[in-house]
């Protein structure tokens, strides 16, 4: 194993030990910052206004409050504050009592916090800030568990207005720090969950001035902080871009970051905040979230808990905050009331104002592991007119409950709508965990080529004891209506792309809706305990019309007489890639060959893109961008360092 992996593991014992002596501990609160100059964030209490780093803190500011760019982050702002704060609290109050929810901070922060934020602003007349005061009291009597979905607004709320707050108020936040209650800050649970909780709590505790009855929280909060972000930078990430948790894990995050009176801290959510801000912007296709991910399958555009922070930073138009589900909405209000911005040169990146196409290939870690690498295989490639990601995982599992399998999305096309108003997203594969060919089904195996993947599922006697259904789906919008057939292809026309599919099975059947609970989906289904796909993407550009495209399919070639027997199956692409797979019948991968070189997964780069690389174990994430000064993070012994290099 690598050196430095080993040492960047070994830090978390170490630092477990250093915490104690450290000056920002629980016991001895640090000073403040000299003071410098004002973070332009006119919403941020006088704690967070006044208080900057000293010169020497590398973490940059928020970009001056008459900058084009900032004049619109704020604009976007003030549209989902505004529209979170017009949602009806008291329903909500009485909605939550009625079934008894187990969550209602989720439901009811959102609202509390949008309506504070906006008591300098002429909306803000409309609410009665006492009622939301007497509201927030009455829901930590009623629900005093200091749960993780509660934990960022609470704290947001706490740090933003805590000098306004009435005194009643203001108690109940000081007693989330007495022992025995502050040890629910240390409360472990998924990856979002940890992360909405720990760092939360270590803001407050680091912060707040309260005393804390328990010294030992928060050197475990920083020090699980600490080992989550080398692990990042090493061997990469459990819940990557996962459109749904994003959001959440982000919004802990900024607590650390904005109030944290410790330099050392703030640099450590700054290095978190960016890995997650280059991944988004890395995969993020015009509001969606593009390619493979753990623990989500956006289907979605600018209305999704990852999108919605994405929105934030790079989007546009505010009036899109009013499209936006509350849900969602909820997750880009942390965003909006925080000083962090992400580093400048992925804008273009996340805006695909970059030269495209381009390809890119991830590793990923077992979930919970901090040794566990290069666990799972991402394959992305984007076009301007769409995006495609696959995703390889390595066991053939039956298990439903208690697995994140069922959360994986492991094809999932974008297709890029020119008006900015709904992409198309498209699914393939088994339906072991749903008809919407969403989750790692047993036994699907795959290659992908830019445009072009090929995909089988040949059921052995295990998986047809464990009930592994005997069928696999394309899933699509019904928008785009039934498929031309030309030979054995399927043909749609989807905004400015043609997709085609050429399935194989006993029986190939076009469901115009997949179920109920998604009633705007249809289906090309291949029934049997044998089936295949071969899907490509071309553009429009290239074939005007449906005769040319004819023409091209005419010089693809497929090679399929050992498919039956063998499950061997080779194709040349539209593009001219040529991809061979051959199923392996009580396997999870496939052996692929592309271009005539065998696929080998072994020690698969973390990120990889002719922008974005890390290297598996290095420690060190880079970004380059034509014109502009390289970018980088490097994990040390000591923290996070970056790093800007020349201009090009």
């Amino acid at each position: 194993m690598n050196t430095l992996f080993k040492i960047l593991i070994g830090l978390t014992a170490i630092f477990i030990f250093a915490s104690g002596c450290r000056s920002h501990s629980v016991n001895s609160q640090s000073q403040k910052p000299d003071l410098e100059t004002q973070i332009p964030n006119l919403l941020l209490e006088d704690f967070a206004l006044n208080s900057v780093p000293p010169k020497n803190l590398i973490i940059p500011q928020p970009l001056k409050v008459n900058s084009s760019e900032e004049i619109a982050f704020q604009a976007r702002s003030l549209a989902i504050q505004k529209k979170l704060a017009a949602l009806n609290l008291d329903e909500k109050e009485a909605w939550w009592r009625q079934i008894k929810l187990g969550d209602p901070h989720k439901y009811l922060l959102p609202i509390i916090l949008a309506r504070l934020s906006l008591q300098n602003q002429p909306d803000g007349k409309k609410y009665d800030s006492q009622h939301s005061w007497d509201v927030l009291l009455k829901l930590d009597q009623d629900q005093p568990d200091l749960y993780h979905f509660r934990a960022p607004l609470d704290v947001r709320i706490f740090f933003l207005f805590k000098d306004s707050m009435p005194l009643d108020v203001k108690l109940a936040y000081r007693r989330q720090l007495e022992s025995p209650r502050v040890l629910e800050w240390t409360e472990g649970g998924t990856e979002n969950h940890t992360f909405m909780q720990r760092a939360s709590g270590l803001a407050l505790m680091n912060a707040s001035g309260f005393p804390v009855g328990d010294p030992a929280s928060a050197a475990t909060n920083e020090a699980w902080l600490r080992s989550e972000l080398n692990k990042f930078l090493t061997i990469g990430q459990g819940e990557f871009h996962s459109s749904i948790y994003y959001g959440y894990s982000i919004s802990g995050l900024l607590n650390l970051y904005d109030f944290s009176q410790d330099q050392k801290l703030r640099e450590l959510a700054k290095g978190l905040l960016d890995w997650y801000a280059v991944n988004m912007a890395l995969r993020l296709s015009w509001g969606t979230a593009g390619g493979a991910e753990s623990r989500g399958f956006d289907r979605n555009t600018w209305n999704n808990g990852l999108t919605a922070v994405a929105w934030l930073w790079w989007g546009n138009q505010p009036e899109l905050a009013e499209k936006m589900d509350e849900k969602y909405a909820q997750l880009a209000l942390p965003a909006a009331l925080s000083s962090y911005r992400p580093p400048e040169i992925l804008t273009a990146i996340a805006r695909k104002e970059i030269p495209l196409p381009f390809e890119a290939r991830a590793s990923h870690p077992a979930y919970y592991s901090y040794h566990e690498s290069n666990r799972l295989w991402e394959t992305f490639y984007i076009t301007k007119n769409y995006s495609l990601g696959t995703l390889l995982e390595p066991a053939r599992v039956y298990q439903v409950k208690g697995t994140i399998r069922a959360q994986y999305a492991t094809y999932k096309l974008v297709v890029r709508d020119p008006k900015g108003q709904q992409n198309a997203v498209i699914s393939l594969g088994g339906t072991y965990h749903g008809l919407q060919a969403t989750g790692r089904s047993p036994g699907d195996q795959l290659v992908q080529k830019r445009g072009a993947v090929i995909f089988q599922l040949r059921l052995n006697q295990t998986d047809l004891k464990a009930g592994v259904p005997a069928a696999s789906h394309l899933v699509l919008p019904q928008d785009y209506g039934q498929p031309q057939r030309y030979n054995n292809w399927y043909i749609w026309k989807i905004h400015n792309i043609w997709l085609v599919a050429r399935p194989w099975g006993d029986k190939i059947e076009l469901k115009s809706s997949i179920s109920e609970k998604q009633p705007n989906l249809q289906a090309l289904a291949a029934e049997g305990n044998q089936t295949a796909w071969i899907t490509d993407v071309a553009a429009v550009d290239d074939y005007p019309n449906f005769q040319q495209l004819k023409t091209a399919l005419d010089q693809t070639e497929i090679q399929a007489q050992d498919w039956k027997n063998q499950g061997k199956l080779s194709y040349k692409s539209l593009a001219g890639d040529r991809l061979t797979l051959t199923y392996q019948k009580n396997g999870a991968i496939g052996d692929a060959v592309i271009n005539g070189e065998k696929r080998v997964l072994e020690n698969w780069p973390v990120l990889d893109s002719p922008y974005i690389q890390e290297q598996l174990y290095s420690g060190q994430l880079e970004v380059k961008v034509p014109q502009q000064p390289s970018w980088r993070l490097r994990g040390t012994l000591m923290g996070p360092i970056w790093e800007v290099g020349k201009q090009k």
